[in-house]
C-alpha cells in the first residue's frame, strides 16, 4: 500500500494545506494510506482530519517515523537544515532559479537519495501548471497593494496594521480592503503587469470588486522594454509577471528618482533573490508581521513582497488548490509517471541537480522502480 504523508507546515503564518479533509477521505476510499501530522497552524483542524479515519501522528514526525516508501506532501519549502533527504517530496521548493540556499537544499536530496517533485513545475503538455495558488495570490496581493496606497495617504504603511491576519472568506477580505479605501474619496490608478495569467486575473477580480478599474499589461506590453518609465504614472503597481528568464527590469532605483505618482508596489511575483527578478529595487521578501519595505528615492515607495499571500485566505485557497491537484495526485499514486506532469517535474529536478554539479551525479539517472 502506498503511503501519502501530509506534513505540518513550518513557515511562519502558513495556514494552508496541500490536502483538505475531503481529499483525504477520497484517497482513503481508493485504498491509499494517508498519514496526517498534527498541526497547530493549519486552517483545517486536526479533528477534521481525524474524522476521516486518517492516521494522525505528531508534528514533524516524518523526519524520523515515515517509512522509506512514503511520499511526503507539503506546500512550502523545508526548514533550513543539513540532514540528507531520503524520501520523495512534493512541495514548492523555490530552488530552481538560483535562489538563496538552492544548491544546499538540492544537495540534501542528492546526498540522501530522495527526489523532489516541485509543485511549481507540475505542468501539462502545453507547459501549463496543473495546480496553482496564482489566482488567490493575485487576489490578495492586489488588495494589499491598494490598502498600502490608502495607508500612505495618512503617512502610514501596512506595518502599522500588522500582523496581517487570515480572513474567513474572499468576501470578508473584500470588506477588509474597502474599510481602508472607503475612507478616501478617490481610487488609485492601478497597473497590473502579467494580467493575462491566473495571478493577474485574480488581481483584476479583486480590484474591480473594490471599485478600481486597473490598466492591464501582458507580455507584449513589457517584452523588450525596461526600465519602463510609464510605470511611474500609476499610484499602485501589482506585479503578477512570472519570469522564467532574465529580462530588462521594469523599474530601477535610478528611474525611481524621477518625478512619479507611484507610491505602492505589491510584488506578487516575489523573487527578490533570484536572477530573473524584474524589480531589482529591493533585496528581501516581506512577512505577515512586517509586510512593508519602504525605500526612499525622491519620496517614499512602499513595497510588499510576501511569498505566501494565499495564506490570508487559507481554507478557500487550499480547497481550490486541492481540487486542482487531487486528480493528478491519484494518477501519481497508481500509475507510471513517464509522460505525466510528475515525470516532467522530476526531469527538471535531474536537470537542475546537474546544473549545480552536485555530488553523486552518477546516481541521478538511476530511477528506482518505487518512484513509478
Amino acid at each position: 500500500m502506498k503511503t501519502l504523508w501530509l506534513r505540518h507546515e513550518t513557515k511562519p503564518f502558513e495556514r494552508r494545506s496541500a490536502l483538505t479533509p475531503k481529499a483525504v477521505s477520497i484517497l482513503l476510499s481508493r485504498g491509499y494510506e494517508v498519514v496526517v501530522e498534527k498541526s497547530p497552524a493549519r486552517a483545517f483542524l486536526d479533528e477534521e482530519f481525524a474524522a476521516t479515519g486518517a492516521r494522525m501522528v505528531e508534528t514533524n514526525s516524518w523526519k524520523t517515523e515515515a517509512p522509506s516508501n512514503a511520499v511526503i506532501l507539503g506546500l512550502k519549502e523545508l526548514e533550513n537544515e543539513t540532514t540528507p533527504l531520503t524520501h520523495r517530496h512534493i512541495h514548492f521548493a523555490h530552488v530552481y532559479k538560483g535562489q538563496f540556499g538552492s544548491q544546499e537544499t538540492l544537495n540534501r536530496f542528492v546526498q540522501g537519495g530522495g527526489k523532489l517533485y516541485d509543485l511549481e513545475y507540475l505542468t501539462d503538455e502545453n507547459n501549463k501548471r496543473i495546480a496553482a495558488f496564482g489566482h488567490w495570490a493575485g487576489f490578495v496581493g492586489a488588495g494589499l497593494g491598494v490598502i498600502q496606497w490608502a495607508l500612505r495617504q495618512e503617512g502610514k504603511t501596512l506595518n502599522d496594521v500588522a500582523p496581517l491576519s487570515e480572513k474567513e472568506s474572499s468576501d470578508e477580505f473584500i470588506k477588509y480592503v474597502l474599510s481602508f479605501l472607503d475612507k478616501l474619496s478617490i481610487r488609485p490608478r492601478t497597473l497590473v503587469i502579467g494580467a493575462n495569467g491566473r495571478c493577474g486575473k485574480g488581481a483584476t477580480e479583486l480590484l474591480r470588486k473594490v471599485g478600481v478599474e486597473p490598466v492591464q499589461w501582458g507580455s507584449k506590453d513589457t517584452s523588450g522594454k525596461g526600465p519602463i518609465e510609464e510605470v511611474l504614472d500609476f499610484d499602485v503597481l501589482v506585479n503578477c509577471a512570472f519570469m522564467a528568464r532574465k529580462t530588462a527590469p521594469f523599474l530601477t532605483r535610478d528611474l525611481l528618482k524621477k518625478e512619479r505618482h507611484l507610491v505602492s508596489i505589491s510584488d506578487v511575483g516575489c523573487d527578490p533573490t533570484g536572477p530573473c527578478n524584474p524589480l531589482p529595487i529591493y533585496q528581501s521578501i516581506t512577512t505577515m508581521d512586517q509586510p512593508t519595505i519602504t525605500i526612499d528615492e525622491n519620496g517614499p515607495l512602499d513595497i510588499t513582497a510576501i511569498d505566501h499571500l494565499p495564506s490570508i485566505l487559507p481554507r478557500e485557497s487550499s480547497q481550490d488548490f486541492c481540487e486542482q491537484l487531487l486528480p493528478h495526485l491519484l494518477e501519481f499514486l497508481k500509475t507510471n509517471i513517464e509522460g505525466t506532469p510528475w515525470g516532467r517535474s522530476l526531469e527538471v529536478y535531474f536537470t537542475k541537480c546537474l546544473e549545480y554539479s552536485l555530488q553523486k551525479e552518477e546516481s541521478l539517472f538511476d530511477l528506482p522502480s518505487n518512484l513509478m
